[in-house]
């Protein structure tokens, strides 16, 4: 029965095991592609910024790309803050604090 049990729980591990290398090989992956994104937009953006002073749609353009920069630069804050408390916290497969204190309430 025991063997029963230690093999379930090491293919239980086995499995979260492939998967967290499956999702971190394809972060790298994204990484790499966003990298190389961000790098064309830098262009474009210099380019544009050159063009701004002769063109008004591109000013106009510019001006919403900053806002919308701004709003994407505060989402990854969040997502950074998030995951730093993830790290600290650890990793938590158990009741939440909020269960166990209502499962104390109920004993």
């Amino acid at each position: 029965m025991a063997e029963a049990v230690l093999e379930l729980v090491l293919h239980n591990l086995s499995s979260l095991i492939h998967k967290e290398i499956a999702i971190f090989l394809n972060f790298e992956q994204d990484f790499k592609s966003l990298a190389s994104l961000l790098t064309t937009i830098k262009a474009t953006l210099e380019d544009a910024e050159e063009k701004q002073f002769t063109n008004r749609a591109i000013k106009d353009w510019l001006l919403k790309l900053k806002d919308a920069a701004h709003v994407l630069d505060d989402i990854l804050d969040e997502c950074a803050t998030e995951a730093l408390e993830l790290e600290h916290g650890g990793f938590n497969c158990g009741p939440s604090h909020k269960d166990k204190g209502e499962i104390g309430r109920n004993s």
